[in-house]
Protein backbone atom coordinates (compact mmCIF):
# COMPACT_ATOMS: atom_id res chain seq x y z
CA UNK A 1 0.00 0.00 0.00
CA UNK A 2 1.27 3.53 -1.15
CA UNK A 3 2.05 5.63 1.90
CA UNK A 4 -0.68 8.43 3.02
CA UNK A 5 1.14 11.88 1.39
CA UNK A 6 0.73 14.89 3.59
CA UNK A 7 1.24 18.43 2.47
CA UNK A 8 1.32 20.33 5.97
CA UNK A 9 0.81 24.09 5.38
CA UNK A 10 1.31 26.23 8.43
CA UNK A 11 2.72 29.50 9.25
CA UNK A 12 4.45 28.26 12.63
CA UNK A 13 6.78 25.79 12.95
CA UNK A 14 9.18 25.17 15.89
CA UNK A 15 11.76 26.05 16.43
CA UNK A 16 11.87 28.38 13.38
CA UNK A 17 8.90 30.92 14.58
CA UNK A 18 7.29 30.23 17.72
CA UNK A 19 4.07 32.80 18.26
CA UNK A 20 1.29 30.49 19.16
CA UNK A 21 0.86 26.91 19.86
CA UNK A 22 0.66 26.15 16.48
CA UNK A 23 4.06 26.12 16.23
CA UNK A 24 4.79 23.09 18.88
CA UNK A 25 1.75 21.16 17.05
CA UNK A 26 3.32 21.76 14.04
CA UNK A 27 6.68 20.58 14.98
CA UNK A 28 5.74 17.18 17.37
CA UNK A 29 2.44 16.16 15.22
CA UNK A 30 4.71 16.11 11.54
CA UNK A 31 7.65 14.83 13.62
CA UNK A 32 5.88 11.91 15.14
CA UNK A 33 4.22 11.19 11.42
CA UNK A 34 7.48 11.23 9.77
CA UNK A 35 9.12 8.24 11.76
CA UNK A 36 6.10 5.68 10.25
CA UNK A 37 6.65 4.12 7.16
CA UNK A 38 3.16 4.63 5.88
CA UNK A 39 3.47 8.47 5.93
CA UNK A 40 5.07 10.82 3.66
CA UNK A 41 4.70 14.24 4.99
CA UNK A 42 6.53 17.54 4.06
CA UNK A 43 6.04 20.97 5.42
CA UNK A 44 5.68 24.59 4.14
CA UNK A 45 6.04 27.79 5.73
CA UNK A 46 7.47 31.47 4.91
CA UNK A 47 10.55 32.59 5.74
CA UNK A 48 10.40 35.03 7.99
CA UNK A 49 13.20 37.47 8.18
CA UNK A 50 14.22 36.85 11.40
CA UNK A 51 14.90 33.30 10.33
CA UNK A 52 18.80 32.01 10.10
CA UNK A 53 19.35 30.23 7.20
CA UNK A 54 22.89 29.51 8.17
CA UNK A 55 21.79 28.34 11.55
CA UNK A 56 19.02 25.89 10.17
CA UNK A 57 21.25 24.91 6.84
CA UNK A 58 18.62 26.47 4.01
CA UNK A 59 18.73 25.12 0.58
CA UNK A 60 18.45 26.24 -2.94
CA UNK A 61 15.55 23.63 -4.67
CA UNK A 62 16.37 24.40 -8.17
CA UNK A 63 13.10 23.58 -9.61
CA UNK A 64 11.65 26.18 -7.07
CA UNK A 65 13.60 29.11 -7.99
CA UNK A 66 12.29 31.85 -9.57
CA UNK A 67 8.86 31.06 -9.75
CA UNK A 68 6.38 33.06 -11.38
CA UNK A 69 3.36 32.89 -9.47
CA UNK A 70 0.03 34.83 -10.16
CA UNK A 71 -1.48 37.03 -7.20
CA UNK A 72 -3.48 40.01 -7.72
CA UNK A 73 -3.54 40.19 -11.61
CA UNK A 74 0.45 40.32 -12.09
CA UNK A 75 3.52 37.74 -11.96
CA UNK A 76 5.09 37.89 -8.57
CA UNK A 77 8.80 36.01 -8.69
CA UNK A 78 8.99 33.91 -5.23
CA UNK A 79 11.92 31.06 -4.79
CA UNK A 80 11.08 28.34 -2.06
CA UNK A 81 14.48 26.58 -0.01
CA UNK A 82 14.51 23.38 2.16
CA UNK A 83 15.87 22.25 4.83
CA UNK A 84 14.56 19.68 7.78
CA UNK A 85 13.60 20.12 11.30
CA UNK A 86 16.56 20.03 13.36
CA UNK A 87 16.88 17.03 15.42
CA UNK A 88 14.57 14.96 12.73
CA UNK A 89 14.38 14.12 8.88
CA UNK A 90 10.96 15.78 8.40
CA UNK A 91 11.66 18.23 5.40
CA UNK A 92 10.51 21.58 5.25
CA UNK A 93 10.10 24.39 2.31
CA UNK A 94 10.81 28.02 3.40
CA UNK A 95 8.73 30.66 1.06
CA UNK A 96 10.87 33.69 0.61
CA UNK A 97 9.11 36.71 -0.37
CA UNK A 98 10.88 40.09 -0.14
CA UNK A 99 7.55 42.44 -0.27
CA UNK A 100 5.45 40.36 2.22
CA UNK A 101 7.63 38.30 4.81
CA UNK A 102 11.17 38.94 4.52
CA UNK A 103 11.04 42.35 6.20
CA UNK A 104 9.51 40.99 9.77
CA UNK A 105 12.24 41.38 12.04
CA UNK A 106 10.93 39.64 15.21
CA UNK A 107 6.98 39.07 15.02
CA UNK A 108 4.69 37.58 12.39
CA UNK A 109 0.94 39.29 13.22
CA UNK A 110 1.78 42.65 14.65
CA UNK A 111 4.62 45.36 14.88
CA UNK A 112 6.18 45.89 18.39
CA UNK A 113 4.02 48.66 19.35
CA UNK A 114 1.54 46.24 19.67
CA UNK A 115 -0.80 47.05 16.27
CA UNK A 116 -1.93 44.42 14.18
CA UNK A 117 -0.97 44.37 10.72
CA UNK A 118 -2.99 45.20 8.09
CA UNK A 119 -2.50 43.03 5.52
CA UNK A 120 -2.32 39.83 7.33
CA UNK A 121 -5.13 38.09 5.48
CA UNK A 122 -3.28 39.38 1.70
CA UNK A 123 -0.09 38.22 3.15
CA UNK A 124 -1.42 34.81 3.68
CA UNK A 125 -3.93 34.82 0.49
CA UNK A 126 -0.25 35.11 -0.82
CA UNK A 127 1.49 32.07 0.74
CA UNK A 128 -1.74 29.90 -0.01
CA UNK A 129 -1.69 30.58 -4.07
CA UNK A 130 2.48 29.99 -3.63
CA UNK A 131 1.94 26.49 -1.27
CA UNK A 132 0.18 25.33 -4.26
CA UNK A 133 1.53 26.12 -7.21
CA UNK A 134 5.13 24.88 -5.59
CA UNK A 135 3.73 21.37 -5.47
CA UNK A 136 3.14 20.65 -9.47
CA UNK A 137 6.68 22.02 -9.19
CA UNK A 138 7.81 19.96 -6.95
CA UNK A 139 6.09 16.07 -9.25
CA UNK A 140 4.68 15.46 -5.91
CA UNK A 141 0.92 15.02 -5.28
CA UNK A 142 -0.40 14.54 -1.61
CA UNK A 143 -3.20 13.09 -0.96
CA UNK A 144 -4.36 15.73 1.41
CA UNK A 145 -3.42 19.66 2.22
CA UNK A 146 -2.98 19.86 6.16
CA UNK A 147 -4.05 23.67 6.70
CA UNK A 148 -3.23 25.52 9.92
CA UNK A 149 -5.66 27.84 11.48
CA UNK A 150 -6.62 31.17 10.22
CA UNK A 151 -3.63 32.24 8.19
CA UNK A 152 -4.24 29.07 5.78
CA UNK A 153 -7.92 29.26 5.66
CA UNK A 154 -7.97 30.48 1.71
CA UNK A 155 -6.78 26.87 0.60
CA UNK A 156 -9.86 24.64 1.26
CA UNK A 157 -11.78 26.99 -0.70
CA UNK A 158 -8.89 28.15 -3.34
CA UNK A 159 -8.27 24.40 -4.13
CA UNK A 160 -11.47 23.24 -4.77
CA UNK A 161 -12.50 26.58 -7.01
CA UNK A 162 -9.46 27.03 -8.95
CA UNK A 163 -7.14 23.71 -9.03
CA UNK A 164 -9.36 20.63 -9.06
CA UNK A 165 -10.58 20.98 -12.45
CA UNK A 166 -6.66 20.23 -13.15
CA UNK A 167 -6.00 16.22 -13.39
CA UNK A 168 -2.66 16.95 -10.98
CA UNK A 169 -4.96 18.32 -8.25
CA UNK A 170 -8.15 16.42 -8.83
CA UNK A 171 -7.75 13.77 -5.99
CA UNK A 172 -6.62 16.17 -3.41
CA UNK A 173 -8.29 16.67 -0.54
CA UNK A 174 -8.11 19.08 2.74
CA UNK A 175 -8.23 19.09 6.14
CA UNK A 176 -8.63 22.38 8.22
CA UNK A 177 -6.76 22.39 11.69
CA UNK A 178 -8.72 24.71 14.05
CA UNK A 179 -6.56 26.20 16.81
CA UNK A 180 -8.12 29.84 17.77
CA UNK A 181 -10.98 31.90 16.70
CA UNK A 182 -10.07 35.07 17.10
CA UNK A 183 -10.41 38.56 15.00
CA UNK A 184 -7.16 37.34 13.12
CA UNK A 185 -10.08 35.41 11.11
CA UNK A 186 -11.88 38.54 9.71
CA UNK A 187 -10.34 38.83 6.35
CA UNK A 188 -11.19 41.66 3.64
CA UNK A 189 -12.89 41.64 0.18
CA UNK A 190 -9.35 42.61 -1.28
CA UNK A 191 -7.96 39.55 -0.35
CA UNK A 192 -10.70 37.63 -1.79
CA UNK A 193 -9.78 39.78 -5.08
CA UNK A 194 -6.04 39.21 -5.01
CA UNK A 195 -6.67 35.38 -5.65
CA UNK A 196 -9.73 35.68 -7.44
CA UNK A 197 -12.34 33.81 -5.07
CA UNK A 198 -15.72 35.09 -4.32
CA UNK A 199 -16.58 35.03 -0.16
CA UNK A 200 -20.37 35.06 -0.74
CA UNK A 201 -21.00 37.75 1.73
CA UNK A 202 -21.13 41.60 0.76
CA UNK A 203 -19.76 42.48 3.90
CA UNK A 204 -16.59 44.56 4.23
CA UNK A 205 -14.66 41.70 6.38
CA UNK A 206 -15.35 38.05 5.86
CA UNK A 207 -14.89 35.41 8.69
CA UNK A 208 -12.68 33.26 6.52
CA UNK A 209 -12.10 30.35 8.88
CA UNK A 210 -15.99 30.03 8.61
CA UNK A 211 -15.60 29.80 4.74
CA UNK A 212 -12.38 27.22 5.63
CA UNK A 213 -14.83 24.96 7.38
CA UNK A 214 -17.56 25.41 5.03
CA UNK A 215 -15.20 24.14 1.87
CA UNK A 216 -12.88 21.61 3.57
CA UNK A 217 -13.02 18.08 3.27
CA UNK A 218 -12.29 16.93 6.92
CA UNK A 219 -11.97 19.66 10.19
CA UNK A 220 -9.84 19.14 13.19
CA UNK A 221 -10.52 20.98 16.50
CA UNK A 222 -7.66 20.88 19.16
CA UNK A 223 -8.21 21.23 22.37
CA UNK A 224 -5.65 22.74 23.64
CA UNK A 225 -4.86 23.93 27.58
CA UNK A 226 -3.46 27.01 26.06
CA UNK A 227 -6.13 28.65 23.91
CA UNK A 228 -10.38 29.12 24.96
CA UNK A 229 -11.19 27.50 21.52
CA UNK A 230 -13.70 25.05 23.05
CA UNK A 231 -15.02 27.76 24.70
CA UNK A 232 -15.26 30.19 22.02
CA UNK A 233 -16.61 27.09 19.47
CA UNK A 234 -19.63 27.58 22.18
CA UNK A 235 -20.22 30.98 22.14
CA UNK A 236 -20.01 31.12 18.21
CA UNK A 237 -23.02 29.46 17.10
CA UNK A 238 -22.53 29.52 13.25
CA UNK A 239 -19.04 27.66 13.89
CA UNK A 240 -21.11 25.12 16.14
CA UNK A 241 -23.06 24.61 13.75
CA UNK A 242 -20.96 23.62 11.18
CA UNK A 243 -18.30 21.89 13.36
CA UNK A 244 -21.50 19.23 14.39
CA UNK A 245 -22.58 18.86 11.01
CA UNK A 246 -19.41 18.16 9.30
CA UNK A 247 -16.68 15.31 8.90
CA UNK A 248 -14.58 16.12 11.90
CA UNK A 249 -12.88 15.19 15.38
CA UNK A 250 -11.64 17.27 18.50
CA UNK A 251 -7.88 16.15 19.27
CA UNK A 252 -7.14 16.96 23.34
CA UNK A 253 -3.85 18.09 24.36
CA UNK A 254 -3.64 18.89 27.70
CA UNK A 255 -1.28 20.67 29.98
CA UNK A 256 2.05 19.12 30.29
CA UNK A 257 1.51 16.44 27.15
CA UNK A 258 3.11 13.74 27.49
CA UNK A 259 5.08 12.13 24.49
CA UNK A 260 2.52 9.27 24.73
CA UNK A 261 -0.22 11.68 24.24
CA UNK A 262 1.22 13.23 21.02
CA UNK A 263 1.78 10.13 19.49
CA UNK A 264 -2.31 8.74 20.69
CA UNK A 265 -3.23 12.36 18.73
CA UNK A 266 -1.05 11.75 15.69
CA UNK A 267 -2.22 8.36 15.07
CA UNK A 268 -5.72 9.65 15.34
CA UNK A 269 -4.75 12.76 13.10
CA UNK A 270 -3.78 9.45 10.51
CA UNK A 271 -6.38 7.33 10.96
CA UNK A 272 -8.91 10.28 10.10
CA UNK A 273 -6.81 11.56 6.93
CA UNK A 274 -6.16 7.91 5.59
CA UNK A 275 -9.95 7.66 5.08
CA UNK A 276 -9.96 11.04 3.15
CA UNK A 277 -7.29 9.26 0.26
Amino acid sequence: MAPLKLFYVSSEVAPFSETTSVATFSQRISSILNEKKDVDIRLTKPKYGFISERKYVLREVIRLREMPVNFGGENRIVSMKSAFIPETRVQIYFMEDDEYFKPLPELIYKARNGRVFKNNDERFAFFARVSLDTLKRLFWAPDVLVCNDWQMSFIPQLLKEQYLDDPFYSKMKTAFILHSLNDYRNFSQNSYQKLGLKPGVKTEYVDNVLLAMENADFIIAINDHKTSLMSDIKSNKKISKILEQSNSMIVDIPKNASRTVWIDAANSIQTALSKLS
